[in-house]
């Protein structure tokens, strides 16, 4: 699949874990969380360009590291549409799928 939908969805998961994490850096600096919010629109970004570039972790899950930030996000593509599993900091314990 080549042609790249503009389509995004995020699941329940990730959407709570985008949340914490925008909110936990915020509190560390202002503004921190915008940049994080950015660096995770552009890794986005970095799936639509060429989404299979990145490797499998599981079955259709492939993972992609966020610039400047310790999280990766773990992503499928269903029909036409990127779906964000998990929005994942590195530091935690892997990731049971």
């Amino acid at each position: 699949m080549t042609d790249m939908t503009n389509k995004v969805r995020f699941a329940k998961e990730a959407t709570i874990e985008f949340r914490e994490s925008v909110n936990f850096y915020e509190l560390k600096a202002k503004g921190l969380g915008l940049k994080l919010t950015n660096e995770i629109d552009s890794t986005i970004e970095r799936i639509k360009l060429n989404f299979d570039l990145y490797p499998r972790v599981v079955e259709n899950i492939r993972k992609i590291q966020v610039n400047k930030f310790p999280y990766s996000l773990f992503y499928e593509i269903e029909n036409d549409t990127l779906i964000i599993l998990r929005i994942f900091h590195n530091k935690r314990k892997p990731i049971d799928w």
